[in-house]
């Protein structure tokens, strides 16, 4: 039996007004299966309550897709259905991912009354003819107007994406949306590199010769220059991508980070019982089929002892509280004992360091991650 462990609860809404071009998420621009979806949703809600043993819910997370796009009516049916099989911690993390073209007063107003207390924004930039090429339906002045509006309806917890290395800009347009960002009254910033997702359109325009993404080193320049004005903004660099004021922390997404057990609604939702992960099948209509028979459509993995030890790896070096060397000696100790000349040379080249019984990853480690990850896998 489970115990004493935090139960985090994620919500897919796959619906998006429009499909951006560098998102490879499982999503659909259309709200054609949308009360089929929450029949759905809600009856996966019932079915699944014995995934994990009953515990308070300490964080919630509504992501997608654009949550924000579904009417508060619709957001109010699945936090009852929820609230009818767990209950919130009365400090609970409630975060709703937004879209600056959603945040209206009455919208804020009503997220509040449903009880989210954080505000995720897909801001991404404030250039307008940037936002134009990545096919985002909110302007730069809905983008700043979306962040004032959060404060005024109550929200102090506000988080703002941004990207680096989007097509037609260069260091300068990321500078200003950098110091643009940090005026605004926002307690966390997720800084993410343009990546070519499967599946975007930025892939299929890839392959055309339409679009030619920043080079690595560009990009690293970039994230360097993100990290150091952030930081003399008062931000703390927590994570490789994420940035917080005042230990404003993403709690949610620790949760992920430290290995702690979750569980997912909806399609392509993953969930994490500790030993083994599943992920609901990642196409709305077969979601739907499926729920409608009363069945759950998914795929599961059972975690030996070496993916556990993979996990541990890739998600506790991401954060700046790094890895516990006694849990790598005293649990993993057969696969990490063969990792101790690889850990000595990042050392040596500035990649990693060793402090209070934690092995974390320094500035320079964190640009390099994915390659020392995968160099200290057990395969």
């Amino acid at each position: 039996m489970i115990s004493g462990f935090v139960m985090s609860i994620y919500i897919h809404v796959p619906f998006c007004r429009s499909k951006c071009f560098y998102c490879g998420f499982y999503s659909v621009a259309s709200l054609s299966f949308k009360e089929a979806y929450l029949s759905a949703l809600c009856r996966e809600i019932g079915l699944r309550t014995n995934y994990l043993p009953r515990k308070e819910i300490r964080t919630l997370y509504f992501g997608g897709g654009t949550p924000s796009y579904l009417a508060l009516a619709d957001l109010e049916k699945i936090v009852e259905k929820l609230s009818g099989h767990y209950s919130f911690h009365p400090e609970a993390e409630r975060t709703i991912e937004i879209n600056p073209e959603d945040a209206g007063p009455d919208k804020l107003k009503g997220l509040r009354q449903l009880g989210f207390n954080r505000l995720s924004i897909g801001v991404q930039t404030f250039r307008e003819d940037a936002l134009k090429r990545i096919n985002r339906t909110h302007t730069a002045k809905m983008a700043v107007e979306s962040v004032e509006n959060a404060l005024k309806a109550g929200f102090s917890n506000v988080s703002i994406d941004l990207i680096l290395g989007l097509p037609g800009c260069g260091p300068e347009d990321l500078e200003r949306d950098l110091r643009r960002a940090v005026e605004l009254p926002v307690t966390h910033l997720s800084v993410y590199m343009l990546s070519v997702d499967p599946g975007s359109v930025f892939e299929k325009q890839l392959a055309k010769g339409g679009f030619a993404g920043a080079s690595d080193d560009l990009l690293a320049g970039y994230y360097r220059m993100a990290v150091q004005i952030l930081r003399d903004n008062g931000f703390e660099h927590y994570e490789i991508s994420n940035f917080a004021r005042k230990q404003k922390y993403a709690v949610h997404n620790m949760n992920y980070w430290q290995q702690k057990p979750y569980i997912g609604f909806g399609p392509a939702a993953h969930s994490y019982d500790l030993t083994s992960r599943q992920w609901n099948i990642a196409h709305v209509k077969s979601y739907i089929e499926s729920l409608n028979n009363n069945c759950l459509n998914f795929e599961r993995e059972e975690l030996n002892k070496v993916d556990l030890y993979n996990e541990y790896i890739m998600t506790s070096l991401r954060t700046m509280w790094g890895a516990d060397l006694c849990l790598l000696e005293n649990v993993y100790g057969i696969y990490w004992a063969l990792q101790q000349g690889k850990v000595e040379d990042y050392i040596q080249k500035g990649l990693m360091r060793k402090e209070r019984g934690k092995l974390m990853l320094t500035e320079g480690g964190w640009l390099l991650s994915d390659s020392v990850f995968s160099d200290l896998f057990v395969v």
